[in-house]
């Protein structure tokens, strides 16, 4: 652990918030000779948020701990019906007598449930979808392979690939929504790598934002954000805790002054792409589909920021359940409105497990170019490189380093051998060396493609 490093990182990132910081003075917080709230007095709540933000991670990091490895109380019965679920197991495995003691258990052995709730996770395959719920065992596969508890928030984000050294900011029901709807960062880096390789573009609007997940892969493929913008403040402390260079602006998009200041900042620094996820709860097909959810409007606000600025590409990013949403008219609708702006469109829908991330997370992901620049937005697409079963990346090789590390604020790592995951979240190599671990050869690659095509949802308007 080399402390010197971690103090100059410190340093380099809370100046971004407190310029006059001296190396001096960041080494003296995070060996705790010096406090950090007698340099704050003049930030505004956000920034004071971001600085503590900056601060603890870097106290962690410091230290040797591991962050945000905590996890979720259940209760009892939780606990019961877990207790009986093994590995790739699910509802189905929990005995009459702990189903008779809940209403819900109850309904689902009566009407059938998908076989993903009270589920287990497998050691020796790829995690189901993380979602904000992943704290309780009755809404997906989240309990742990051999432990009687769900798993923690770091856990959960390695499914969603971020590295070890993301700091998660807020209270737990702020961090499940955090990751859990975030784009994983791998995912995110192969899209964005394929962007800047053939069209050059390398400056970006983030919108619905999130915690950073698709700003993250994106900054790692050399996609600069000019401004990232959310409405969860803490969600926004998040990304800019880990991005301390980048403007957040954490504001509601369907306000004016909101739009008029993404406007600004995109025209200023001419911006050649935009990119974002608007809410997706109300396209879910987890959860109840209500025709006038709010959220289901937010992709107009994406749109209307894209007629705003006229980028050369947009990345939209939605869940599965978009396809379907209303027969399909708001999917067609999304590609209607690009086009008539002058783009053309081009929809796939992606399995992030087939990209070397270890989870089979389903996501529609549409790309768009503006038609003036003579690049098709097919060609913007990744190709996949772990179709093939025996080629993902399973649970094991990224968790099970964990598996004797107490769940806590104090947790440390556990000497083990690195998978080549493992070695990418903890920065030992960087996006690139491991995607091209991962990808096979030119013949391989042949297969690879040709079986995806049989995969995957393709559309073209």
């Amino acid at each position: 652990m080399n402390r010197n490093k971690y103090v100059r990182d410190y340093t380099d990132a809370i100046k971004n918030l407190l310029p006059q910081m001296t190396e001096d003075e960041g080494n003296g917080i995070l060996s705790g000779k010096l406090k950090i709230d007698s340099f704050l007095e003049e930030l505004g709540k956000f920034d004071k948020n971001v600085s503590k933000g900056i601060t603890a991670k870097y106290m962690a990091l410091f230290q040797g701990l591991l962050l945000n490895h905590t996890t979720f109380k259940l209760s009892d019965l939780d606990l019961e019906m877990i207790k009986s679920v093994p590995p790739g197991g699910n509802w189905k495995n929990i005995p009459v007598e702990t189903v008779e003691k809940s209403k819900r258990l109850k309904r689902i052995t009566q009407t059938g449930g998908r076989t993903t709730l009270y589920g287990r996770i497998d050691y020796n395959k790829p995690s189901y979808t993380i979602t904000t719920y992943f704290n309780r065992p009755g809404n997906g596969t989240y309990v742990h392979p051999v432990h009687e508890r769900v798993l923690t928030v770091r856990e959960a984000a390695r499914f969603q690939t971020f590295r070890d050294e993301y700091y998660f900011f807020g209270n737990k029901t702020q961090l499940l929504k955090q990751v859990g709807n975030a784009v994983p960062t791998l995912l995110a880096y192969q899209i964005a790598r394929e962007i800047k390789k053939k069209t050059g573009c390398s400056k970006s609007i983030d919108l619905f934002c999130g915690a950073g997940g698709m700003t993250a892969g994106f900054k790692a493929a050399g996609i600069y954000s000019l401004l990232s913008n959310d409405i969860e403040e803490s969600a926004c402390v998040t990304l800019k805790i880990n991005n301390p260079e980048i403007k957040v602006l954490c504001g509601d998009i369907t306000k004016e002054e909101t739009k008029a200041a993404i406007e600004k900042a995109a025209l200023e620094g001419e911006a050649d792409i935009i990119c974002g996820g608007p809410p997706c709860q109300g396209f879910s097909m987890a959860g109840f589909r209500a025709a006038d959810d709010p959220r289901n409007q937010l992709f107009r606000e994406f749109v209307d920021i894209v007629k705003r600025v006229n980028p050369k590409v947009i990345v939209f990013e939605n869940v599965e359940g978009l396809l379907s949403y209303q027969g399909g008219k708001t999917y067609c609708e999304v590609h209607t409105l690009f086009a008539k702006l002058g783009y053309l469109t081009e929809g796939r829908t992606l399995m992030a497990s087939d990209f070397a991330v270890p989870q089979k997370r389903k996501r529609v992901i549409l790309i768009c170019t503006r038609k003036d620049i003579a690049i098709s937005p097919g060609e913007l697409f990744p190709s996949p490189i772990t179709v093939e079963e025996a080629c993902q990346v399973t649970v094991r090789e990224t968790i099970a380093d964990l598996e004797t590390v107490p769940c806590d604020d104090t947790a440390r790592y556990a000497d083990c051998d690195e998978s080549e995951i493992l070695k990418f979240f903890k920065g030992e190599i960087t996006y690139e060396e491991y995607i091209n671990l991962k990808t096979p050869d030119d013949f391989e690659k042949e297969k690879t493609e040709e079986a995806y095509k049989q995969l995957s949802f393709i559309d073209l308007l």
